[in-house]
């Protein structure tokens, strides 16, 4: 089998790029999916344990089963900084390092500047109340549900000691959509190890820059339907930040005219104390058998998971897509490397305990 990488679709030609399916647009907020998440909204006392203690919170839970927190509780139980201003609708929160801004039914975030799309901000009778999940993940805590209990467990994560911030590159005019953000790191106790993680990502977002260059040159002919644009966009997740090790992994999409856009992504993980980026076996705490580990699991979840497979799956590569996210590693495929479009790029979650 001939394998792809997550990325390669960014130089294929164009022909290939119009057979592929549609892909949510990044930051494509929409206000009319904001307002109806608003309008489906149900009020809720929520059980939320924090430091050991059990509180009973006000709350709620929008129609696609998402909960939200209401604004004053993440300053008196978590000790985050909030401000509401009533007249631009804008609330922000700040923890030492890091300041979320977000505005009512917005579905557009900036984290330290980082453009990010999310849940929409919802506020009722004069009260804010905001997508717990992807508020606090982003803050820096873990959320553990307990669905027999209805309970939510709120848990600080120790994040490694430096400050993320957020770089832009953007070619965009009337007619076209080019924009890539990529992140840079400061405040690291190791100065050589920041400069050579902070070297290749600023490599890697000019590689993404030199590509959607590229792209748009092949896409200069094109007649685009009325209503539509050229449209290149990267951004990143920091899907890991503990122990000596940092996880990003970049979210790439493009359409070019035709039906259909294209998305893909890469997976870096960086060794904070060398800046050195890390293999899969690395992650895997070097064990020697972690391709058939892996692989083990792999074959079992596709097993569960039923899918109508294009290939049979036989091995990860030496080069496979993988990110960290919490105590798991997570594998994952290119569009149409094993499965069909419909079934996007598979995940497959592994647990670390499983190398030791």
């Amino acid at each position: 089998m001939k394998r792809s990488k997550p990325w390669t679709w960014i130089a294929a030609p164009l022909a290939a790029a119009l057979l592929l399916g549609t892909a949510t647009l990044p930051l494509a907020a929409s206000p009319t999916n904001a307002a109806s998440t608003a309008a489906a909204w149900t009020s809720k006392i929520l059980m939320i344990k924090v430091d050991g203690k059990t509180l009973q919170v006000p709350g709620g839970v929008s129609a696609e089963g998402d909960t939200y927190i209401g604004l004053r509780f993440l300053a008196d139980e978590l000790g985050l900084t909030t401000t509401w201003d009533s007249k631009t609708k804008i609330i922000t929160t700040s923890s030492p390092t890091k300041t979320i801004t977000m505005q009512d039914q917005s579905t557009e975030f900036k984290v330290n500047g980082h453009r990010i799309s999310g849940k929409p901000v919802i506020v009722k009778n004069g009260s804010a109340y905001l997508p717990l999940r992807f508020l606090l993940e982003q803050m820096g805590y873990e959320i553990v549900y307990n669905h027999k209990e209805q309970l939510i467990t709120i848990n600080p994560i120790v994040e490694n000691s430096l400050i993320l911030s957020n770089k832009d590159i953007d070619h965009s005019t009337s007619d076209r959509h080019f924009a890539i953000q990529y992140p840079q790191l400061s405040g690291m106790s190791e100065p050589e190890a920041q400069g050579k993680i902070n070297s290749f990502l600023e490599k890697q977002a000019k590689e993404f820059e030199q590509a959607g260059k590229e792209l748009f040159a092949q896409s200069s002919s094109i007649d685009l339907i009325e209503g539509t644009q050229l449209y290149y966009d990267v951004n990143y997740t920091i899907t890991y930040n503990q122990d000596g090790k940092l996880s990003i992994v970049f979210d790439h999409y493009e359409f070019t005219g035709g039906a259909h856009g294209n998305y893909g992504k890469q997976g870096y993980t960086f060794d904070l104390n060398s800046g050195k980026v890390l293999t899969l076996q690395e992650a895997a705490l070097n064990n020697s058998r972690y391709k058939q580990i892996i692989n083990t699991q792999i074959k079992q979840e596709l097993t569960k998971r039923g899918y109508d497979m294009l290939e049979p799956f036989e091995t990860i590569s030496d080069d496979q897509g993988f990110y960290l996210r919490g105590d798991k590693i997570i594998v994952f495929f290119s569009l149409y490397e094993y499965t069909p479009y419909s079934e996007g790029m598979p995940e497959f979650s592994i647990p670390l305990e499983l190398f030791r």
